[in-house]
């Protein structure tokens, strides 16, 4: 028993390894595309933003599913992942306006954002997403 529970350790940090690092080249991903169309194409940021979004969310599951999880990618997978990066979004805004709300500098929020959201995320694509039931 104890040989298993440290098997499941140690493949569990390697994934959260992995999904960290796709996280930060996705973070990456994300803005070279948002200052690519801006800067070069002269689109509104906004809609470059969506743009990037869809890109690097698409990246991040490809990756994520070749690297971290060892999975093959499917629609009904894509469509969970999809389900939690929206999710983390609306934590992310909701982190900004409890920050703002109780007076607090909005990065405050971020800063929320970036230490807790990347676990909860990890946890929901480990135990979900990437899940294979059987």
């Amino acid at each position: 028993m104890v040989g298993k529970s440290r098997i499941l350790n140690r493949e569990t940090g390697r994934q959260f390894i992995g999904f960290s690092v796709i996280g930060v080249v996705n973070t990456l991903i994300h803005l070279m595309i948002v200052i690519g169309l801006v800067e070069l194409l002269s689109i509104h940021p906004a809609s470059a933003n969506g743009v990037a979004f869809i890109g690097a969310n698409l990246f991040s599951f490809w990756a994520n599913s070749r690297w971290s999880f060892r999975v093959i990618a499917t629609s009904q997978r894509y469509m969970r992942f999809l389900a939690v990066s929206i999710v983390g979004l609306f934590v992310s805004i909701l982190a900004i306006n409890v920050s703002e709300a109780l007076q607090l500098h909005y990065l405050a929020g971020v800063l929320l954002s970036f230490v807790f959201l990347p676990l909860i995320t990890f946890l929901a694509h480990r135990n979900w997403t990437w899940k294979t039931w059987g």
